[in-house]
């Protein structure tokens, strides 16, 4: 195994050759704050990502990568088949698939229900369906966060500052320590007790910004069994990662 440290999209890309001679794409970040070189895998861009501790631990952090190359290359074939945003292809709404389809025209996109239910996105070109389907993903999302966390906010005597909904690459939600709630537009893809659980999540750190026992017991507070939904995150949130990124 080797690597090839000439810069392929930028001075912070590389790719590793893995033992069956494929080549990966690995992402090299320098993060103050990391005790070590280490390389996790981005589900969302679908490429590894090594982490150094400074500009000249990069070397290292690229050679401890390529070491690793069998590693990535199983974590990056586990990754989910990759869900097209284009008319004619099936993605989750709230845990449900549904046929996407394209529809000339300038109203709100629709859900068809019945066996088989259809998302249809009107659009004046055919160009302008993802953005639209895109738009309406993050609409929905932002609706049923905002219903949620106002319960848990209640429940935990907490107001927000603000709530976001936004692409987040490396979590599912956070929260600043002015109070504002950020979130993930792909949790409204997964079954509603996900985004309950995240909301739940993200409203109790702002009584607790850590991750102790007095935190836990406050999610406890807004769902008793918030385990299954977080169980769900670990196990399937790749699942997420892959809609929109068809390969």
């Amino acid at each position: 195994m080797r690597f090839d440290s000439r810069p392929k999209a930028g001075p912070t890309q590389i790719e590793i050759e893995t033992i069956d001679g494929r080549r990966a794409p690995v992402k090299l970040v320098v993060n103050p704050r990391a005790r070590h070189v280490s390389v996790r895998i981005d589900p969302t861009r679908r490429e590894a990502i090594a982490t150094a501790p400074s500009q000249r631990h990069l070397k290292h952090a690229a050679q401890f990568a390529a070491e690793r190359a069998g590693w990535i290359a199983q974590e990056l074939s586990r990754l989910p088949q990759g869900v097209s945003l284009a008319p004619g292809a099936r993605a989750p709404l709230r845990g449900v698939a549904h046929l996407l389809v394209y529809e000339h025209g300038r109203a709100a996109p629709r859900i068809e229900g019945g066996d088989a239910p259809r998302l249809v996105v009107p659009a004046p070109d055919a160009a302008l369906f993802e953005p639209r389907l895109l738009r309406f993903f993050k609409d929905q999302a932002r609706e049923n966060l905002i219903d949620r966390v106002a319960a848990h906010a209640v429940t935990l005597g907490v107001r927000p500052a603000r709530l976001q909904v936004k692409e987040l690459r490396s979590r599912w939600g956070s929260c600043s320590v002015d109070g504002v709630l950020s979130f993930s537009w792909r949790l409204v893809l997964a079954p509603p007790f996900v985004l309950d659980y995240l909301a739940a999540h993200e409203v109790a750190h702002l009584r607790e910004m850590n991750h102790s026992r007095r935190f836990w017991a406050h999610v406890k507070r807004c769902i008793p069994d918030y385990e299954i939904g977080r169980a769900w995150l670990h196990e399937r949130g790749s699942e997420l990662h892959a809609v929109g990124m068809a390969r």
